[in-house]
């Protein structure tokens, strides 16, 4: 089998110094953030936006981990929601701190509770598209509508965005044809089949993931105190998106300020883009990846006590259904 150099994924060793290099690299940037300025507006940001930030996240962590529920439903196999969800935060927590490193992670924790490769990678390959669903849905909702303006200085003709848009909804309107019409249809390789999932789950896809990107928005829009229009700051979160897509960065380093820059600061202030960009860090990266390792090293010890029962099952217990 092709996954059999990845069976084991990351040594808990190579896991928790790579937990270590997405914070450290986390502590660097803001070392290098002007201070004083932050400090000025970090000390006038209310406490309801932080508040209210910090329930936006833990809502849109929730509604990422249902991906891997959602995923386990398709496939069938049998380890428990409550690991799933675990599992599913600190693979998410990583992913969006360590960059493709942090994928490892979850294809270390789902083969040590039991799952075979194959069906790892296609779990994995279900949250990805799932993700990614949402953006195009929004991305060309936004576009076809003409509500979301990129610069003129990004040279991008405005003639052709709207056709993008549009072009884009054809997309997500061919897969959710395709899971309908060829869901029974298998793809055969290397001896695994693979399936379109059912069309109620490709609509649930879709749904959880604009909510999700809905979600992510609103996080920055409150630690703005709503100083930008709503459709603004995800314009910039999406186009962020889109770039850490092409040059990926660890936690999107210097990137998502960027193009926040760029795309906001002309009637916002760049200190409060940045003080506002770093409380998201803090709330959606620096927080979650702390209580990730917390929980990575229980689910590790979970994975050992039940490992001797789970080499005892069946090996067809986890396949997914045919």
């Amino acid at each position: 089998m092709p996954w059999r150099g990845y069976a084991r994924g990351p040594r808990p060793a190579l896991t928790i110094a790579l937990l270590a290099l997405g914070a450290t690299l986390l502590v660097r940037h803001l070392q290098q953030v002007d201070w004083p300025a932050m400090r000025e507006v970090i000390a006038h940001m209310p406490r309801e936006s932080l508040l209210g930030a910090g329930v936006l996240a833990a809502l849109s962590y929730a509604v990422y981990c249902s991906f891997d529920l959602l995923a386990r439903r398709t496939t069938g196999h049998t380890i428990s929601r409550r690991r799933v969800l675990a599992i599913g935060f600190v693979g998410h927590a990583c992913a969006l701190n360590l960059g493709p490193a942090g994928a490892g992670v979850r294809f270390r924790l789902y083969a040590r509770h039991g799952l075979p490769m194959h069906l790892i990678a296609a779990l994995w390959l279900f949250n990805v598209a799932t993700n990614w669903l949402g953006f195009v849905t929004l991305a060309g909702a936004a576009l076809a509508t003409r509500t979301l303006a990129l610069p003129v200085s990004w040279g991008l003709a405005p003639g052709l965005l709207q056709p993008a848009g549009i072009a884009l909804l054809a997309a997500v309107a061919a897969y959710l044809l395709a899971c309908r019409l060829a869901h029974h249809r298998a793809v055969r390789l290397s001896g695994v089949e693979f399936r379109l999932p059912p069309w109620h789950v490709a609509l649930l896809q879709c749904a959880l993931s604009v909510l999700n990107w809905l979600l992510l928005a609103a996080i920055v829009f409150v630690l703005l105190g709503e100083r930008a229009d709503f459709e603004d700051v995800l314009a910039a979160l999406m186009a962020s998106a889109l770039a850490l897509a092409v040059v990926d960065v660890p936690a999107g380093l210097g990137v998502t300020e960027t193009v926040f820059l760029a795309l906001l600061g002309g009637h916002v202030p760049p200190p409060q883009i940045l003080a506002a960009l770093m409380a998201y860090r803090a709330i959606y990266f620096v927080g979650p990846l702390l209580l990730a390792a917390a929980v990575y090293a229980v689910l590790e010890w979970d994975a050992g006590r039940l490992s001797a029962p789970a080499d005892r099952r069946s090996p067809d217990a986890h396949s997914p259904p045919h």
